[in-house]
């Protein structure tokens, strides 16, 4: 329910937090149809390419999050989002000018994805630990829950659009879209860069390698957190291959195309909200349960594309499966930030996202050599598969099933 929204909305900086992110996924919905259907369009481009390029984003990623983690506590989370949204708006805007002027090619296109990918792994330890320096923790989960459905909204609305300026006018304009989207968001996060952080005295009196080996032990110490970043770590591997390369070369194989493709994101939008919504009404005693309990739903997506399933049920499926992701976000989210020392939340959330994100850059680089070598429709029953075994496997770890909420229960 919404009771704490207005407690929420007479915090200044988290109104603008909440509008940056909201803006910012408009963009962020148009841009995997955008990119998916620009590289497979361009001159010789095979699923081969769009892995290549995907993957030039993803690796620096994993490379690079434990020491964002790092520059977050020491420089402030506020300034790192907002000043790497602003710079990320300059290269997505580059390889915008690149679809529009006919001078898009697959290195180039790798080239700048590989600088947005270290600009994203300073972005996310930095964002993952900004919220709990704006909302006192009684505010936590609505926060969230309430962000989540502005961002759930901005990116319904952009992949609903997003796919029919593909079709109509080209890749380039939803990129260029997405471009502004950045530019604004990063201005308004910048907004909140005087937030004041208990690690700004404490943490860069320590040696780089001593805040990392403090967050090692922080993360290594919880059964629960080690147990479902393994976990994400298979099926963040096969749903970035998926969303990634996947699923767009079975649209265009089999399907509708970049249309088709927004269809399915724009279901899996509106699961989003959907799992936002439900998040705001229930505070589970085991948060970790309710949200691994519908996990499966997303192995589920991946193979009714396999089949594939008409489209209609596609879609049906994507309402679920988006509804398990933001539920699990939510829940998630909640339960680490109320969990994890606010000095140490940067830090943990690195080695969090680093072991989550580990394989991903695995699963988009063989994508689309898979696709090509047995085909679309058996690589998306492999890794559907994967994704079902990953969720069912980590809901048997009792320290998962049974960690309680600190959060006051209703």
């Amino acid at each position: 329910m919404f009771r704490d929204l207005p407690a929420l909305w007479k915090i200044k900086r988290y109104r603008f937090l909440l509008t940056a992110r909201a803006i910012s996924n408009i963009g962020n919905g148009m841009s995997p149809v955008a990119l998916a259907f620009g590289v497979l369009g361009l001159p010789g481009s095979t699923p081969a390419s769009l892995s290549l390029v995907t993957t030039a984003q993803m690796v620096p990623i994993v490379v690079f999050l434990l020491i964002g983690g790092v520059v977050a506590d020491r420089f402030g989370r506020a300034q790192v989002v907002g000043t790497t949204d602003i710079i990320g708006s300059v290269f997505v805007g580059a390889s915008a000018l690149l679809f529009l002027s006919g001078h898009a090619t697959v290195l180039l296109l790798c080239v700048i994805a590989a600088i947005i990918g270290v600009l994203n792994a300073l972005w996310w330890p930095a964002f993952a630990g900004l919220l709990p320096e704006i909302v006192p923790p009684e505010l936590t989960q609505s926060a969230l829950s309430i962000q989540g459905l502005s961002s759930n909204l901005g990116f319904t609305i952009g992949a609903s659009i997003g796919g029919a300026i593909v079709s109509i006018s080209g890749a380039g304009w939803a990129i260029l879209v997405d471009a502004l989207s950045f530019l604004i968001a990063g201005v308004l996060v910048l907004q909140l860069k005087n937030v004041a952080t208990t690690s700004e005295s404490d943490v860069p009196r320590e040696s780089m390698f001593a805040q990392l080996k403090e967050g090692w032990a922080e993360f290594s110490s919880r059964r629960w957190l080690v147990t479902l970043v393994v976990a994400f770590a298979f099926i963040n591997m096969c749903f970035e291959g998926f969303i990634g390369v996947l699923a767009p070369v079975q649209m265009k194989e089999q399907l509708g195309g970049a249309k088709d493709m927004g269809i399915l994101l724009f279901a899996f939008g509106v699961g989003n909200i959907s799992g936002v919504l439900i998040s705001l009404k229930i505070r589970p005693k085991h948060p970790l349960r309710v949200a691994m309990i519908w996990m499966p739903f997303v192995g589920l997506l991946v193979l009714s594309l396999a089949i594939p399933l008409p489209l209609p049920l596609i879609a049906l499926i994507a309402v679920a499966a988006g509804i398990s992701f933001d539920l699990f976000f939510v829940l998630w989210m909640t339960t680490f930030q109320t969990q994890i020392p606010q000095e140490a939340l940067s830090r943990v959330g690195s080695y969090d996202a680093f072991g989550s994100m580990l394989f991903a850059p695995i699963g988009l680089f063989v994508a689309g050599p898979l696709a090509q070598w047995i085909g679309a429709r058996d690589a998306l029953l492999i890794a559907g598969s994967v994704v079902l075994i990953a969720s069912i496997s980590a809901l048997l770890v009792s320290d998962v099933r049974n960690l309680e909420s600190v959060v006051d229960q209703l």
